[in-house]
C-alpha cells in the first residue's frame, strides 16, 4: 500500500522542480528566441499538457457558462500579462532571483485575501511580510554596497515582481473558479486563453516558429509542474503541498549554477533562507488559492 502522504509530498517537491527547470529553460530560450515566443510557447505546450491529461484521466471537459468571465480574466492576466513581464525579466535578471522573486506571491495573495476577501490578517501572516521584506531586500540588493547605496534590483527584479502581483491577483477569481470546476481544468482553460491570444499576434508579427525543442519541453515542463501541484493537493494539506513547493528555490540555484553558471551572493543565500522562513510563517494560515 503506496504512502500517500509520503507520495503527496513527493508530488510537491516535483512541483518546486518543473518550477525551477522552467526558470532555467527560460533562461536559455531567451538566448535565440524573444520573450513574447517564450511565452507563447509555454502557452501552447502547457495547453496540450493540461488537456491531455484531462482526457487520459477521463475528467469532463465542459466548463460552466458562468465560469468564463473569471476563466477570461485568469487566463488574460495570469497566462499572458504575468508570463510576459516574467520572461521579459528573465532577460535582465538571473533564473535564481527570478524564481525567489516569484515565491513572493503567498505574501501578496494573503494582501489580497484581506482587502478582496475579507480575510483576517493573523500574527504569522503579519511575522511572514515583515521576514519576506527583508528576505526581498537581501535578494536583489546582493551585495552590502549595494544595499548601502540604496541600488535595489533592477527593471528584470521589477518585472518579476509585477508579474507575481498578477499572479496573485488572479488567486482571487481563481479561488471562485475551484467552487465551480476541478482545478486542472481550470490550468487547461487559462492556457487555452492564452493560446488563443498569442497565435494571431505571433502570426501578425511572423514570429510564429519552433527553433528548439525546448520550447515544447517548456510547456510540457510546466503543465507536469501543475498537474505534481494537484495531485499533490489531492494527498496532503495546501499548506504541506506550499512547503514541499519551497524547494523550487533550490533546485533552481543548483540547475542555475550547473547549467548557467550562476552563482548566488552570501547576502542572497541568506535572503533565500529568510524568504523560506517568511514562507513557512505564511502557510500557517494558507488557504487554498490556485497559484
Amino acid at each position: 500500500m503506496i504512502d500517500q502522504k509520503a507520495l503527496g509530498i513527493l508530488f510537491g517537491m516535483a512541483a518546486g522542480a518543473m518550477w525551477a527547470v522552467e526558470a532555467v529553460l527560460g533562461k536559455i530560450l531567451l538566448s535565440s528566441l524573444n520573450f513574447l515566443q517564450v511565452t507563447a510557447s509555454e502557452a501552447f505546450f502547457t495547453a496540450i499538457t493540461a488537456f491531455a491529461y484531462i482526457l487520459l484521466s477521463r475528467k469532463p471537459v465542459k466548463i460552466k457558462s458562468q465560469c468564463l468571465k473569471d476563466v477570461l480574466l485568469v487566463g488574460f492576466l495570469g497566462t499572458v500579462i504575468a508570463p510576459l513581464a516574467y520572461f521579459f525579466g528573465l532577460t535582465q535578471t538571473s533564473a535564481v532571483n527570478a524564481t525567489l522573486l516569484a515565491h513572493l506571491q503567498p505574501l501578496f495573495v494573503s494582501i489580497f485575501g484581506f482587502f478582496f476577501l475579507k480575510e483576517r490578517i493573523h500574527r504569522y501572516d503579519v511575522m511572514g511580510g515583515v521576514t519576506i521584506g527583508l528576505a526581498v531586500i537581501l535578494i536583489t540588493g546582493r551585495t552590502p554596497d549595494n544595499i548601502m547605496n540604496l541600488k535595489l534590483g533592477n527593471m528584470g527584479d521589477l518585472a518579476v515582481l509585477l508579474a507575481t502581483l498578477g499572479w496573485a491577483f488572479v488567486a482571487i477569481p481563481g479561488k471562485r473558479l475551484t467552487k465551480q470546476t476541478s482545478s486542472i481544468l481550470i490550468v487547461g482553460y487559462r492556457f487555452l486563453v492564452a493560446s488563443i491570444f498569442f497565435f494571431p499576434l505571433l502570426l501578425f508579427l511572423n514570429q510564429l516558429m519552433i527553433k528548439s525543442i525546448y520550447q515544447i519541453l517548456l510547456g510540457v515542463i510546466v503543465g507536469l509542474g501543475y498537474i505534481f501541484y494537484y495531485e499533490g493537493l489531492k494527498r496532503i494539506k495546501a499548506s504541506q503541498v506550499a512547503l514541499t513547493e519551497l524547494s523550487s528555490p533550490f533546485f533552481a540555484a543548483a540547475l542555475a549554477w550547473i547549467i548557467l553558471g550562476e552563482r548566488m551572493t552570501v547576502m542572497q543565500v541568506i535572503g533565500a533562507l529568510l524568504l523560506i522562513m517568511g514562507l513557512i510563517a505564511l502557510t500557517r494560515r494558507s488557504s487554498d488559492l490556485i497559484p
